[in-house]
């Protein structure tokens, strides 16, 4: 033992329990074995194990003689407890630097040709995919080309002219309130846009002049949005929206419910039936809620379309005058249709998706069993 080797000794045998002062002993009587074991040590793996014997937390010999503390009597114990403190600490230094020491003689004598052998088919890299929700929204942008959409896009963040004087929201509505809407602080008139309409309004200001001359225009604003909306199975803060919108001479709501028609059943199939119900929304007139037969039990009656064979899908109508009259274009010689739906509860009625939140947790379990999304 060290210097105070005869304290350690009265420490040890003025402890009543045999059995705790045998623990102590042993880890005293450990230290030279220890260093004829550690300088034996040729792995890593070597190491490990020593560690588990010597300091580990669990049936070591450190774990086993601090519980012996408890029955050492005051006056030795400040000087036993240093004692093995520090046995225990040089222990941990000696194997770490024993660890190190060994990684990089590893690393020294391994040479490129040990740890790759060309003759081994090369590993093939993981594949990534598109997010549902984006393959969802890429879905619904092919489903309109051939009817001559394109896609239009817009900032997320937005001016109030653009998210609300231009689509025609009065002073009062509520959606303006600080507590609906995500302002920024540093600029009091900028604001995460609560839908992609305002991408109508600036791509209608920017083709007013040329309107005649395109004959008219039809696109499509897919998107992130944002609202304070508690995070729960059917909401979230974020969400993502597409938008559709076209503008030409004549267009009425036989225009808009032919096109919704077409492209409704080309998303759920040819033997989908759609309704109109009137509806307000302030930048449409008239306005009205887009309904299709439940495509998950063919309109007989299921959970997800709560009996009534019909499935709320978008809101749509007539573009308001006001909006165009904002654009800079003339209401009594253009008129137009627009509509907006939600793709996460789309998502979520075409997969049976029971909690919105799914869709942002990166499961890839979950992910993966989206394909029926495509």
């Amino acid at each position: 033992m060290s210097g105070n080797d005869q304290d350690l000794l009265a420490g040890l045998e003025a402890m009543a329990d045999a059995t705790l002062r045998k623990r102590l002993e042993l880890m005293l009587a450990a230290r030279g074995a220890f260093d004829q074991e550690l300088t034996a040590c040729e792995t890593l793996d070597d190491c490990q194990r020593l560690k588990g014997k010597y300091v580990g937390r669990d049936g070591s010999l450190a774990s086993e003689a601090m519980p012996a503390m408890r029955g050492i009597p005051v006056a030795h114990k400040q000087t036993l407890g240093a004692e093995i403190n520090s046995i225990k600490k040089t222990w941990e230094e000696k194997i770490k630097a024993r660890q190190i020491e060994l990684e990089a003689a590893r690393k020294k004598h391994t040479s490129l040709t040990d740890q790759w052998d060309p003759t081994l088919t090369p590993p093939v890299p993981a594949r990534g995919a598109l997010h549902p929700l984006n393959r969802l929204m890429d879905r619904l942008v092919e489903v309109f080309r051939p009817l001559g959409f394109h896609v239009e896009e817009g900032p997320e963040v937005e001016t109030e002219a653009h998210n609300f004087d231009g689509l025609n929201i009065p002073e009062d509505h509520s959606a303006r309130a600080s507590s609906d809407t995500f302002y920024l602080a540093a600029h009091p008139e900028l604001l995460l846009r609560t839908h992609t309409s305002p991408v109508q309004v600036s791509t209608l200001r920017r083709v007013a002049h040329d309107l005649a001359a395109r004959g008219g225009i039809r696109f499509l604003a897919p998107g992130r949005v944002y609202r304070k909306d508690e995070i729960d199975p059917t909401h979230s803060p974020m969400f993502h929206q597409v938008e559709g919108m076209l503008v030409g001479h004549g267009i009425g709501m036989q225009h808009l419910k032919g096109t919704l028609e077409y492209a409704l059943r080309a998303l759920f199939g040819p033997h989908t039936e759609i309704r109109l119900r009137p509806s307000y929304f302030p930048f449409v007139e008239p306005g009205c809620e887009v309904d299709v037969s439940c495509p998950l039990c063919a309109a007989k009656g299921c959970r997800v379309c709560k009996g009534s064979g019909w499935v709320e899908i978008l809101g749509a109508g007539l573009i308001h005058p006001n909006v165009l009259k904002y654009a800079g274009i003339d209401p009594g010689e253009w008129s137009g249709w627009a509509f907006g739906m939600g793709v996460e509860r789309m998502a979520m009625m075409l997969s049976q998706t029971p909690d919105l939140r799914l869709f942002f947790e990166n499961d890839q379990r979950f992910l993966k069993a989206m394909g029926g999304l495509d």
